[in-house]
């Protein structure tokens, strides 16, 4: 078997490495979503309308979650790309083993706090009664592969550091399809509950074999014997919550702001009818699909500026941001133009053949069709975004993503109150519009890229030196 080495991003042509770098990234991120989307279609098709209902209740909660897997892998893998950009070996290994031993251990603890909590949630967001019992088999069985799907995103962030994507898209191809197989066999007798169980075993099988690779890598990774790795430093520690902070935060708030969303939602849905809930998860999810795979890709971006950010080669960071841009943008017109035109059969793939779904498919539809042309607006932001939080500018970095999500939530019920459910596809896309010129702003004012200062340094990284003045010129 071949073995498959890290690789620096610092060097040889930014498109083509950016290319080679991210397209395993965003193959992972189409699988990921694939299995995700199967969880739903295969609840929606073969456990009724109700389990469909029960799923898009829990998405609010469930992406709360995800958010602190993201900002675990992301707060690892920028710092952990710096050190790798530097040379700097043992920082490399003891960020790893810092950020695996304390992520595990704030995943028990998020857990146990998610489990004891569960319904009192799931009351709070106003969940149809229908569904109530469904909503917490499914969250209360995802909070038990917490830990599993937190020590995986971390693994994933640690080898997209040391510029390895393929393994982690391996692991993730191997999860993706085993989930999907799972949840064939187990939604029948079990309903929502085996749904949820094929994730978890699916997830904790690409968990333990994530990090057995991460542990032979990380042995492989030479040390000069004046070096000392630390299995654990409150150092590292810290950098790393500063690190994961702005991204935990920045998803986080969206999940908090798409729980305010999922009320309202709930309120439409008891006004008009159930399908308003099953519809929304519907295309929901579908979006989300596309925005996942793009912002995955984004990473790659992010680590590629992380990496050249620690080896000083601002230029390449620029021309790497202009080569992303134009990659990522062909991505974006895939989505849209596959999406709107095939609006009606994807989301027909979430609705029971059984049941009446007339409102659950009309309303999916009128979501996915609003939103899914803007997708090159949030792309051009997610991009901007990367560069900026690759740079050290995780306050920018925050404040952009906490701008978009303050935008859509307030548009949300400003605009459904003449609009009703076709106000929440334009909140989306004028939130997104305004995030945009926020992410590009934060972007044009990164220090390392500003002209003075990369004129500082050659195509090496290394600093010039400064012009002789008048009077040492005279002295010659």
């Amino acid at each position: 078997m071949r073995v498959i080495m890290n690789a620096d991003l610092t060097i040889n042509t930014p498109w083509k490495v950016l290319f080679k770098y991210a397209l395993p990234l965003f193959g992972g991120a189409v699988f990921q979503q694939l299995y995700t989307l199967a969880d739903t279609i295969i609840a929606g098709r073969f456990a009724g309308q109700t389990a469909l209902t029960a799923i898009g209740a829990s998405n609010a909660i469930v992406n709360i979650l995800m958010a602190f897997a993201l900002g675990a892998n992301a707060g690892c893998a920028v710092l952990a790309a710096r050190y790798f950009g530097k040379k700097d070996n043992s920082d490399v290994k003891t960020t790893i083993y810092t950020a695996l031993i304390a992520f595990a251990v704030f995943s028990v603890v998020l857990m146990v706090a998610g489990v004891l909590t569960c319904r009192l949630t799931l009351e709070a967001l106003k969940t149809p009664q229908e569904a109530m019992d469904e909503s917490v088999t499914y969250l209360n069985i995802y909070y038990y592969g917490l830990p599993s799907l937190m020590l995986y995103n971390l693994g994933t962030g640690i080898f997209s550091a040391l510029g390895d994507s393929k393994t982690p898209f391996m692991f993730l191809v191997f999860s993706s399809v085993s989930n999907i197989v799972l949840d064939y066999f187990m939604v029948q007798p079990w309903g929502v509950a085996g749904v949820a169980w094929a994730t978890f075993i699916a997830q904790g099988a690409a968990c333990v074999f994530t990090l057995l690779f991460v542990f032979l890598r990380a042995r492989r990774l030479q040390v000069a014997p004046t070096e000392k790795v630390k299995p654990f430093s409150w150092t590292i520690l810290r950098l790393l919550i500063l690190l994961s902070l702005p991204v935990i935060l920045q998803n986080s708030f969206v999940s908090v702001g798409n729980l305010f969303i999922q009320v309202r939602i709930n309120e439409l849905a008891a006004a008009e009818g159930i399908g308003i809930t099953s519809g929304f998860a519907a295309g929901f999810k579908v979006i989300t699909f596309g925005v996942t795979c793009l912002c995955v890709y984004a990473n790659g971006l992010t680590n590629y500026s992380s990496q050249n950010y620690g080896a000083r080669k601002f230029r390449r960071i620029k021309s790497g941001f202009r080569a992303s841009l134009v990659i990522s943008t062909v991505l974006a017109a895939v989505f849209a133009l596959c999406f709107v035109l095939l609006a009606r059969p994807l989301i027909g793939l979430f609705m029971s053949q059984e049941e009446d779904s007339a409102l659950a498919l009309e309303s999916g539809i009128l979501y996915l069709i609003t939103v899914a042309p803007f997708y090159f607006i949030v792309n051009i932001k997610v991009n901007a975004d990367a560069v900026v939080r690759g740079c050290n500018g995780n306050i920018g970095f925050t404040v952009s993503t906490f701008s978009d999500l303050i935008f859509r939530v307030v548009l949300v019920f400003v605009l459904t109150s003449f609009l009703g459910f076709a106000g929440i596809g334009w909140a989306w896309v004028i939130g997104w519009a305004l995030g945009m010129v926020v992410g590009l702003g934060f972007y044009f004012f990164i220090p390392c890229l500003k002209k003075k200062n990369m004129n500082r340094y050659d195509d090496e990284g290394n600093l010039k030196e400064p012009p002789l003045t008048a009077m040492e010129k005279s002295s010659e």
